[in-house]
């Protein structure tokens, strides 16, 4: 059996060093309604790899927006508010509905090699992206610690919303908004707006039996990675490599 040291090594050779990508680019909830994660553009072309166009709208968690909603090359730092209706505007006024108990099904697009999975997913209850907690990924995309050789390919990627789950937040006019925040240990993925069906202006719908084991994915938890030390080291070197922030985000467009 190869060890996780040969592992990481050949993960290091296949995979280029610049920023990798992946992209939530659609999101439906179990009681209806449609969006996608904040800062996309549905005109981004989804058929390269390239960082122009094809990286210009996906989420990285970074810079002074690592524990909240990350960043893109294309817009800076997401906004919440601005985000989330930039999403209405664009699926004339709806945002996924979703139930306590219920599901989020996203599609996620891996652009290259480093957005890979696992991904981690947990959740906001009040919009303001400052406290997350761990929920259920009950459908993964595939990959080992991010990285995979599969390039411009859509992936399913299922939340659990848990039982008893409440939404108390406010975005773009909308109430009982809560955000989903998805990313894979690379720290790419996005932070998807979303509704609790059953309020103003929101649909209703039924919840799921959902009991596969929950992924320890809280903010604190996806930084850990206390029991792999050889793969901390080798993500540590690709930081080094990408190290940026949003202030020297016009270098990291370049």
């Amino acid at each position: 059996m190869a060890s996780l040291k040969s592992i990481c090594m050949s993960l290091f050779a296949l995979t280029p060093l610049v920023a990798g990508h992946a992209a939530i680019i659609a999101a439906v909830g179990d009681a209806g309604g449609a969006g996608m994660a904040l800062g996309i553009d549905p005109s981004t072309p989804r058929d390269g790899s390239r960082r122009n166009p094809f990286q210009q709208d996906t989420t990285r968690f970074r810079g002074q927006a690592a524990k909240t909603v990350g960043q893109t090359i294309k817009s800076g730092v997401n906004k919440v508010e601005e985000g989330t209706q930039a999403i209405l505007d664009i699926t004339k006024d709806s945002l996924p509905q979703v139930t306590a108990g219920g599901t989020l099904e996203m599609t996620l697009h891996q652009i290259n090699q480093d957005g890979a999975g696992p991904f981690n997913c947990m959740i906001n209850s009040d919009a303001k992206a400052t406290e997350w907690t761990a929920i259920t990924v009950a459908k993964n995309v595939p990959g080992r610690f991010g990285l995979s050789r599969t390039t411009q390919t859509d992936f399913p990627l299922i939340a659990s919303i848990p039982a008893g789950q409440t939404c108390t937040g406010t975005a773009a006019g909308q109430d009982n908004v809560c955000l989903v925040r998805c990313q894979n240990p690379i720290s790419f993925g996005g932070v998807v707006p979303v509704q609790m069906a059953g309020g103003a202006g929101a649909g209703t719908g039924g919840g799921n039996d959902d009991t596969t084991p929950p992924v320890a994915n809280s903010t604190t938890a996806a930084n850990k990675g206390n029991k792999r030390p050889l793969a901390r080291r080798y993500f540590a070197k690709r930081a080094d490599l990408e190290k940026d922030s949003v202030e020297d985000l016009e270098q990291w467009q370049h």
